[in-house]
């Protein structure tokens, strides 16, 4: 994702999400909170106010600068009630321009992918706020590392796929000693919006050596075309080093897997 700096920094959705998630109470965001994940790690850029001395860079006529090897850049940070800072990041002009030391005159800044964001703050392992001014979203260093997380192991491999078991695999199946709650929360916020989906099971498996959540999902209907919309509600909260494995409730293999309660039913 280029970030091409001729046109202006313009996010349109990530700033209607913001908007929708300021206007709703906290138990109704989680939907919203995945859709601002995911937009802010694959689409959106970022204005950030930067300091440095201008002869210490040379601008190119594209609009990029190439900086020399002994300029010193700083980034303004706002201050936190507790003594912690936050870097302030804005969507576009209109939000950078509330900010009181920028409101006019011309203002020094970078445009940033999430991937820039992530590498500015794994430094200083310090949080981030978007829009400070506006549609506040303030979201802490710990938050971040999982986005860039979940995005790279997205990138790498495959986390979610149909489970498959044939009859002679060796598969052990019990309740996880860590229970993932914020995924559960995230599928059933999901699965609350699919009259289709009636239950969902959830078990620790391992399978030749290798451990992954299991998903039982009773559906009617096809249950592999639930099965994509329920792993992008799930992969922005699974565990590091974790799978998801996912089985329908109405095979073999499925049936003898749902026992217990099932953590959604509709």
């Amino acid at each position: 994702m280029g970030v091409d700096v001729n046109k202006p920094v313009e996010n349109p959705r990530l700033k209607e999400l913001l908007k929708q998630r300021a206007a709703v109470s906290q138990s109704e965001q989680l939907p919203i909170l995945n859709a601002i994940a995911e937009e802010m790690a694959m689409n959106a850029f970022f204005l950030t106010v930067v300091e440095f001395v201008d002869d210490h860079v040379e601008n190119n006529p594209d609009g990029t600068a190439v900086f020399k090897e002994d300029c010193q850049i700083s980034f303004p940070m706002l201050g936190l009630n507790d003594g912690g800072h936050v870097q302030p990041l804005f969507t576009d002009w209109e939000e950078l321009r509330k900010w009181d030391p920028f409101k006019e005159g011309d203002v020094k800044t970078f445009i940033l992918t999430f991937d820039d964001v992530y590498s500015l703050m794994s430094s200083r392992k310090t949080g981030i706020v978007i829009n400070p001014f506006g549609d506040a979203f303030m979201i802490p260093f710990d938050t971040i590392d999982h986005i860039k997380h979940v995005k790279d192991s997205q990138k790498s491999s495959a986390k979610v796929k149909e489970q498959v078991v044939k009859k002679d695999t060796k598969v052990m199946l019990g309740e996880p000693r860590e229970y993932p709650k914020h995924m559960v929360e995230a599928i059933s916020a999901h699965a609350k919006t699919i009259p289709a989906i009636n239950a969902i099971w959830l078990k620790l498996m391992m399978k030749e050596d290798e451990q992954s959540f299991l998903l039982i999902v009773d559906v009617a209907g096809d249950v592999r075309s639930y099965f994509q919309g329920i792993a992008d509600a799930a992969v922005p909260y699974l565990p590091k080093g974790m799978y998801i494995d996912m089985v329908s409730a109405n095979e073999e293999f499925g049936k003898g897997a749902a026992t217990g309660t099932p953590f959604y039913r509709r």
